[in-house]
C-alpha cells in the first residue's frame, strides 16, 4: 500500500506526531498492516519449526511400522535381509536425519530445493518415504511464497508499530485520540483564530 504521510523516515523514528484525522487514519491503517503482516510471519515461521520437527518423529513412526512389517514378512517367508541392506538402510535413514537437522534446523534454510534435497537420503532407507520429500519440497515452496509476498511490505522484517502522538491534544493514550480532541485543545490554546471556529 503506498502511504502519503509515512515515509521511510516516519518508519526509522517509530512514532509519527499527527496533526489531522487524515494522518491520524493512515497511521491507525499503517499499525493495523503492520501487526498483520507480523502475525502473518510468525505463523509462517511456526509454521516450518513445527512441521520441521514433526517431520522427524513422523518418520521415525512410519520407520519403526516398516522394519516391523518387514520383519513379520520375513518371520512368515523364512527368510533374511542381508546385513549390508540393513547398514545401507540405517546409513540412508540417519544420513536424512542428520542431512535436515543441520541445514533446515540449525542453518535455518527452509527454501524448497534444500529441504527436498536434504531429505533425499531417507529414499535409500524405503522409496515408501517419497511423500515425505514431496511434501518438504511443499512446505518450503509455501514458506518460501509467504516471506517473498512480505518483502514486499513497509518495515519488513521488523513490522513494528508507530507511536502516534500529537502536539495538539490532551489525550494520553492511542484510543482516546481523535480529531475532535485535536480540535478542541487547539480552540482552547487559540481562542482567537477564526480557523478553528
Amino acid at each position: 500500500m503506498a502511504w502519503k504521510y509515512i515515509t521511510q523516515d516516519v518508519i526509522d523514528a517509530g512514532g509519527i506526531n499527527v496533526s489531522s484525522a487524515e494522518m491520524f487514519a493512515e497511521a491507525r491503517e499503517y499499525n493495523i498492516e503492520a501487526v498483520r503482516n507480523y502475525n502473518k510471519k510468525r505463523r509462517n515461521h511456526w509454521f516450518i519449526a513445527v512441521w520441521a520437527v514433526g517431520q522427524l518423529a513422523l518418520s521415525l513412526v512410519i520407520g519403526i511400522f516398516l522394519v516391523v512389517d518387514n520383519q513379520l514378512e520375513q518371520m512368515f517367508h523364512s527368510t533374511t535381509t542381508p546385513t549390508w541392506r540393513i547398514l545401507l538402510r540405517l546409513f540412508g535413514f540417519l544420513a536424512y536425519m542428520g542431512a535436515f537437522a543441520y541445514f533446515v534446523i540449525y542453518r535455518r534454510d527452509p527454501r524448497p530445493h534444500v529441504m527436498a534435497l536434504s531429505t533425499m537420503p531417507i529414499l535409500i532407507a524405503d522409496w515408501k518415504f517419497i511423500g515425505i520429500v514431496a511434501f518438504n519440497f511443499l512446505v518450503g515452496w509455501l514458506h518460501e511464497k509467504v516471506e517473498n509476498e512480505l518483502k514486499t511490505k513497509s518495515d519488513y522484517p521488523k513490522f513494528a508499530r508507530l507511536t502516534v502522538t500529537t502536539s495538539y491534544s490532551d489525550s494520553d493514550t492511542i484510543e482516546e485520540l481523535t480529531f475532535d480532541s485535536i480540535r478542541d485543545k487547539a480552540r482552547r490554546e487559540h481562542p482567537d483564530d477564526e480557523l478553528l471556529k
